[in-house]
């Protein structure tokens, strides 16, 4: 499947952005109305290129490869979304997101709990398998360290009075009072201040 390629109408002519295929060489290229008027190696999620009053900011994985967002952000204008070519996979990716909002945003955190799952399992899987290797029994050799005299310090004994004592022992009953208090307090300095702005 070729890459996908982006395009959008902006002051009368056609924006379009064109990524060449990975095999061939790593990068994108700018046309307007079908002349090429920029063109750069894939950067990752911050490939930019500039245009007469206007530039192209594309998504892509940081090997290169076809493109998976394009907006063109005009100077002091509000980003334009490029569309992607019909019946690529950016496109239903593109048709995904506009029909389940939600459900699109909700992908990160899907693919961010799966990747933390899946390293906890390789940990385990990891740990576990630790006992059964083999490892080489090693006669180090045993080095005689010298005897360094050190000076014998006395330090002061510190007898902790019995109602301090008494209140440390208390504390599960106190701590979380007073931690609602502090946290209340700084949530009222934080109103208070967006208040008066």
């Amino acid at each position: 499947m070729p890459p996908a390629t982006f395009s959008t109408q902006h002051d009368g002519r056609h924006v379009e952005l064109v990524t060449d295929s990975l095999w061939e060489a790593d990068r994108v290229r700018l046309l307007v109305d079908g002349e090429e008027v920029a063109e750069t190696k894939a950067n990752g999620p911050r490939t930019v290129l500039a245009a007469g009053g206007f530039e192209v900011r594309a998504v892509m994985p940081w090997w290169g490869g076809s493109v998976k967002r394009a907006e063109l952000v005009p100077e002091g204008g509000d980003p334009v979304r490029l569309e992607p070519a019909p019946g690529t996979r950016a496109a239903r990716a593109a048709a995904f997101e506009r029909a389940h909002p939600r459900l699109y945003a909700a992908r990160h955190v899907v693919r961010g709990a799966a990747q933390v799952a899946l390293a906890l399992v390789g940990i385990s899987l990891l740990i576990n398998l630790l006992p059964s290797i083999p490892l080489p029994d090693i006669d180090l050799p045993n080095i005689d360290l010298p005897d360094i005299p050190w000076p014998s310090i006395n330090l002061p004994s510190i007898e902790v009075p019995e109602w301090v004592k008494t209140i440390m022992r208390t504390k599960p009953y106190w701590l979380p009072i007073v931690v609602g208090i502090v946290l209340a307090a700084a949530e009222l300095r934080r109103r208070k201040r967006r208040a008066v702005r």
